[in-house]
């Protein structure tokens, strides 16, 4: 069942305070005093900051206390210049000789000085990836590059998290994703979502979080048509290609074992009152949840002050032994009324209610890496295995990735080499996003002060254990741990991509590189609705089988 809630809009008065602000102007220029258009010039320790124009100029305000500048443009020295007690300046940057011999990855994979480039590339090592470690590696390049926006994903632990590269330019959100592309090959980033009968959505993911940072050995991040053209359309958005970790210059066995360990746990809740409990017009006093009693069938706090007094409850003892909750088994008269007595408890507020419900969420990854190589070629195995439990009771997320890399040069002119990658990722419980009563977070909105939580952990009607949940409200709700524990949302997915490819010398100067690659998964999910759920009254059971198939062959 559903309701349309209406929310009565606020006027607020807003003063405003004023302060003063000084324009300073000036130049950016390089050793030769030739004008560098595009460089960077913010207020040290804010956001304020400007670009300089094709001439090399800009004009910034300087709110009092911020007088120094960080100026600075690629393959340049960033410099730090001091405005005080001056309006303008010319502000010189010298060469970066360690940038301006940077190589980069650009487009099907090439590798380019970025001195020589006409376009925007930025480059992420992958030892950043692991530090702040992330279960999803999009969500690693957050504030790493410049223009790329990280949207991480509401439904915790193997949520799908959302990039965008220098804004979005449609209303459809997958339709804003930039192409990835992993050794040269593109793989899908797609969301592909279960919605269904009753508006019931759930997260599963995105298809780059089968990616594992441990593998993985730089990002570069393609911005513009100019840097995205060899992909053609697929790279509108933008191109993320991602060089994953091989054993080359090394010489002889090498082994790495790596243990990381994170907790997580909810950040903040919502402010709630707790003067007034469940109920309306101050009356409240529970019988059966449906409406049998006094405004037992409203979920709001519109109910009596909660001040001590004695109310029947959801959770009260009844003469007959049972809580009042158990309407299913407890005794009744042949006119249908009940034959026991509720016995009234306390009125007063549970302020901690909602916060008791979540837990301490915990990330595992552990890798083991195994490199080894020669004047002829190398090899890199991996052995990548993820487990995290999610701050929602019951929610998990399991990966294990198994990686493989090498190359061997059979000939003085021709080398071959092949970097596969086997997923399985696995959870038993993804929990619900959108409207209603499968979203454990629409629950909060409603959920009476008085309630205390743990009264819901028993959460089925004695004897009826499979068939009927015991709840504080049968009008509107399911109990947050019948939802949990027993509306369960899993999934199993099997998935490789990788390539294979071969380098043949014709000449000093003229190289052929022939290369075949292929993304596939396999992925099965389940959903499961017990018996008296709200929105299935009977139950549900239902399977989602996805599979998916690209392959990609070129030569250069």
């Amino acid at each position: 069942m559903e309701r349309t809630r209406f929310l009565v809009p606020l006027t607020f008065l807003v003063s405003f305070v004023g302060y003063s602000q000084t324009i300073f102007s000036g130049a950016v220029l390089d050793e030769n005093n030739v004008p560098l258009p595009g460089a960077s010039v913010v207020v040290q320790g804010s956001n304020i900051g400007v670009a300089t124009d094709f001439d090399g100029n800009f004009e910034i305000e300087l709110p009092d206390g911020n007088q120094i500048l960080i100026v600075s443009y690629i393959g340049y020295i960033s410099q730090e210049y001091d405005t005080s007690g001056k309006t303008s300046a010319s502000i010189v940057l010298q060469p970066d000789s360690q940038k301006l011999d940077e190589v980069v990855v650009t487009a099907l994979g090439i590798k380019k000085e970025k001195k020589r480039l006409g376009y925007a590339v930025q480059e992420v090592q992958g030892d950043n990836l692991v530090t702040a470690r992330e279960t999803n590696v999009t969500n690693s390049l957050a504030g790493r590059a410049a223009g790329v926006q990280i949207t991480g994903g509401s439904s915790g632990v193997g949520s799908t998290s959302l990039i965008t590269i220098r804004g979005e330019g449609s209303l459809i959100p997958d339709n804003n994703s930039p192409l990835f592309v992993v050794d040269g090959i593109p793989i899908s980033n797609r969301t592909i979502s279960n919605r269904a009968e009753g508006n019931l959505e759930t997260d599963f993911g995105n298809g780059a979080q089968d990616i594992n940072p441990d593998d993985v050995e730089s990002i570069s991040i393609l911005k513009g048509p100019n840097a995205t053209a060899l992909y053609g359309s697929r790279g509108l958005n933008g191109v993320v290609l991602i060089t994953t970790k091989s054993g080359k210059n090394t010489q002889g066995l090498g082994i790495s074992f790596t243990q990381n360990l994170t907790f997580e746990t909810a950040l903040r809740i919502p402010k709630y009152q707790n003067s007034y409990g469940q109920g309306a017009g101050g009356e409240f006093a529970f019988l059966d949840g449906f409406g049998g009693g006094t405004n037992d069938n409203i979920d709001e706090s519109w109910g009596p002050a909660l001040d001590g007094r004695l109310i029947p409850q959801h959770d009260s003892p009844t003469t007959s032994g049972f809580r009042a909750g158990d309407f299913a088994v407890r005794p009744r008269n042949p006119d249908g009324t009940f034959a026991d007595e509720i016995t009234p408890t306390p009125w007063i507020s549970n302020p901690d209610n909602i916060e008791d419900f979540f837990k301490t969420g915990t990330t595992s990854t552990t890798n083991l890496s195994i490199t080894g190589g020669n004047e002829f070629g190398n090899l890199r195995l991996s052995l990548t295995n993820l487990t995290s439990e999610g701050i929602l009771p019951n929610t998990d997320y399991d990966r294990r990735t198994y990686a493989f890399s090498g190359s061997y040069r059979l000939k003085e002119w021709f080398k071959v080499s092949s970097s596969i990658n086997y997923v399985n990722s696995n959870s038993d419980n993804r929990p619900n996003n959108s409207y209603g009563t499968e979203n454990i977070m629409y629950l909060w909105v409603w959920f009476g002060r008085q309630i205390n939580m743990n009264s819901l952990r028993n959460y089925w009607q004695p004897g009826l254990e499979g068939r009927q949940q015991f709840n504080y409200n049968y009008n509107w709700h399911d109990n947050p741990y019948f939802t949990m524990f027993e509306n369960t949302n899993g999934f199993n997915k099997d998935r490789i991509f990788g390539n294979v490819r071969a380098d043949i010398d014709i000449t000093k100067n003229l190289s052929l590189m022939l290369r075949t690659g292929i993304d596939y998964f396999s992925e099965l999910r389940t959903g499961r609705r017990a018996y008296s759920t709200q929105r299935f009254a009977r139950g549900q059971y239902r399977e989602d089988d996805i599979f998916f198939k690209e392959q990609n062959t070129d030569f250069l």
